[in-house]
């Protein structure tokens, strides 16, 4: 009994160590979302906020004395004011702080960082003229960044700044409850700097710098083994999943449906109960993919795949054998009645109406019996090849298969595909 204490101990501490790694794994690559966030909404609003300042450079240059404060703030928000000359839309903007020093300026156009109002002046000067637009800081971001920003779900805001330094995305500071990223822009500004700072909610619950009631978290044990044992299955079930579907129709692969057939010939075959493999192959499906493309295709695979197993029992199994085929296995038909009946019921739900768009497309079905028509699965297979590809030459939705057929009475192209 002390063996399978300390095992089971042993066993709750590895699972325990396995959760801990998984839970800092997973919040390294939720801190790595939210740090590529900030990030690029930094970057989004530090081009914004330069492109503003050089369209408001680009227009002044342009402005001439016959040119009104309101046709200068044609492209930019209700926020900005301009004045030409002596002709403001608002306050006189000669009153700003930094006017006179962005005035003793010697260049064609200046701009500055006025840190006492909070916005960005920038100036155009000849002799006879000069001519000034105020850009307020929660005026710099356009409409366009500001749309993506709100989509990343970030907060931005834009405030002066003391130092000067390139404009780059600075490292992600992890502040108490947020994630940051700052870009300072000293450039096409010639007075002062700005800082775009771009911030998040930091992820709540347990942190990097939690060392974590390891105690008490043993204490609780039994939950953990029940939680990292759900977490295992659930891993293992998608896992299972992926190998076993068929990732465009979510049916079964073909290597699952040869397991689960053979599978189901040997319970057949031991309690005599029959069934039944019938192989689809959809008409003119070729001629649709080269037309309407693959993505159409592949929608019409998926709808087809859908209307399938709507078709179908809840003990039967489809499959997407490959390509424009699939394949399904029905335990407990021996009949032939009873497989025209299940046919007929999956042919008119494929072609009861439009798959994609307006293409209606219809299957031919081949059937084959256990142990009528053969004996083992290859051979059902094969025998329901046969029987599929003479309805398609036909024409008949659906055909029984006679007998167990000969491999030699295929074209060449089909023996290969019914022989697995």
């Amino acid at each position: 009994m002390g063996f399978i204490r300390v095992g089971a101990l042993v066993g709750s501490l590895m699972l325990l160590v396995a959760t801990l790694v998984a839970l800092v794994d997973h919040r390294s690559d939720l801190y790595s979302e939210q740090d590529m966030r900030v990030q690029t909404a930094a970057a989004m609003a530090s081009n914004s906020v330069q492109d503003t300042v050089l369209r408001a450079r680009a227009v002044l240059a342009v402005s001439t004395a016959n040119t009104s404060p309101e046709e200068l703030l044609a492209t930019f928000g209700a926020t900005v004011e301009a004045c030409v000359g002596p002709r403001c839309s608002g306050p006189d903007l000669a009153a700003l702080s930094t006017f006179g020093s962005a005035a003793s300026k010697s260049l064609p156009t200046v701009a500055v960082v006025d840190s006492a109002s909070n916005s960005v002046l920038v100036l155009a000067q000849t002799p006879a003229l000069t001519s000034s637009i105020q850009l307020p800081l929660n005026a710099v971001i356009d409409a366009f960044a500001l749309q993506h920003i709100l989509e990343l779900d970030v907060d931005v805001n834009v405030k002066p700044s003391d130092s000067e330094a390139p404009p780059e995305v600075a490292s992600i500071a992890n502040e108490p409850g947020q994630r940051v990223a700052v870009a300072q822009i000293s450039e096409p500004l010639d007075g002062g700097s700005l800082l775009v700072i771009a911030s998040v909610e930091s992820i709540a619950g347990w942190g990097a710098d939690t060392s974590g009631p390891y105690v008490i978290v043993l204490g609780l044990g039994t939950i953990l083994v029940a939680l990292a044992g759900r977490m295992f299955l659930a891993e293992r079930r998608n896992l299972e999943r992926r190998a076993t579907t068929d990732e465009l129709t979510g049916l079964a692969n073909r290597r699952e449906f040869e397991r689960q057939s053979e599978e189901a010939i040997e319970m057949a075959g031991r309690f005599g109960t029959g069934l039944c493999i019938m192989l689809i192959d959809l008409n003119g499906f070729k001629q649709i993919n080269d037309t309407r493309g693959h993505q159409f295709g592949d929608s019409v695979l998926a709808e087809c795949a859908d209307r399938l197993v709507g078709a179908l029992r809840d003990t039967d199994l489809a499959a997407r054998w490959g390509g424009d085929e699939f394949v399904v296995i029905l335990p407990g038909l021996v009949e032939a009645n009873a497989v025209r009946n299940s046919a007929e019921r999956i042919a008119a739900a494929m072609s009861s109406a439009p798959m994609a768009g307006d293409v209606l497309v219809s299957g031919s079905i081949g059937a084959a019996l256990f142990p009528r028509h053969g004996s083992d699965f290859v051979a059902l297979m094969r025998a329901a090849d046969v029987a599929m590809y003479e309805a398609k030459t036909t024409g008949v939705t659906h055909r029984l298969a006679s007998t167990v057929e000969a491999e030699s009475s295929l074209p060449a192209d089909r023996r290969k595909s019914a022989g697995g």
